[in-house]
């Protein structure tokens, strides 16, 4: 059940960043395209810090791949979920 919710979590995060893409090609109409950039750029603010952060928590025994990274940076805490469940059991 954990793993159909997580899977359902990522899938909307990528429906969030297919916006957020869609916005910066073709921008929406009114006061909405600059909302949509501001929360982009604090999305990615946001997942960046968390990947950096979950890197240097692991310690120097686990090097995350850059394929790790780039799922932190894309889906944030549901990313995160499965590193923890992979690296800290």
């Amino acid at each position: 059940m954990k793993k159909t919710l997580n899977l359902l979590a990522k899938a909307f995060m990528l429906l969030v960043w297919a916006v957020f893409i869609t916005n910066l090609v073709q921008p929406f109409p009114g006061m909405a395209h600059i909302a949509l950039n501001v929360m982009a750029i604090f999305t990615l603010i946001m997942h960046g810090l968390q990947s950096l952060l979950f890197s240097s928590a692991l310690g120097e025994g686990v090097a995350l791949t850059r394929w790790e990274k780039t799922s932190i940076v894309l889906f944030g805490t549901f990313a995160l979920l499965d590193l923890k469940n992979k690296y800290l059991k």
